[in-house]
């Protein structure tokens, strides 16, 4: 009489712990990311807006395509050329 007495109440106690875990995950998710996504860097192109002498230093002053803050570049050889353009980081 045992035995028919706690079969029913292990049942039971199955069943309750079984619902009560349907609503939790136990394994690790995976994360999509689709394959055509770039995580390169952004570029831009920033064109030669002032050149500048300072103590014996060239100073170049870019201007950005996207309108952001200017690019400033200093070349420690006296009277360089500035180069006209050059791809920069977008902000």
């Amino acid at each position: 009489m045992w035995k028919a007495a706690s079969t029913p109440l292990t049942l039971t106690a199955l069943v309750m712990i079984a619902a009560a875990n349907l609503g939790t995950a136990h394994a690790a998710g995976r994360t999509y990311v689709p394959k055509t996504e770039d995580n390169s860097p952004r570029l831009e192109t920033c064109r030669l807006k002032a050149t500048k002498q300072v103590e014996g230093n060239t100073q170049c002053r870019y201007k950005r395509q996207s309108r952001g803050k200017d690019v400033f570049m200093t070349i420690e050889i006296p009277n360089a050329p500035c180069q006209a353009e050059f791809l920069c980081k977008r902000e």
